[in-house]
């Protein structure tokens, strides 16, 4: 591990019983990450080097590319056995 992911609720966030919802996005944007072998802080510097030229996310490649991946993986987690599962969203972060 490089760094730690932080996790940023965009919507959604439930008044209690976050952390673990927490602590799964995490884990979850983690391993795609790990599973890549990319430097967090590194994909993440490529992720917004590639938006400043691109505006578009389906352009992006490499480590960017892979970042996108991560955050699909955290905000699926995220919700993870709630009733709604698109009833929340976050943004990633080293």
């Amino acid at each position: 591990m490089t760094a730690q992911i932080s996790i940023e609720w965009t919507y959604g966030r439930p008044a209690t019983g976050i952390d673990a919802d927490e602590a799964r996005a995490r884990e979850a944007a983690e391993a795609v990450l790990d599973a890549a072998g990319v430097d967090y802080r590194a994909a993440q510097a490529e992720y917004q080097r590639q938006w400043l030229d691109m505006d578009d996310e389906a352009r992006m490649t490499g480590p960017a590319r892979i970042w996108i991946k991560a955050h699909q993986a955290a905000d699926v987690a995220l919700t993870e056995g709630w009733h709604n599962p698109s009833g929340a969203a976050c943004e990633i972060s080293v």
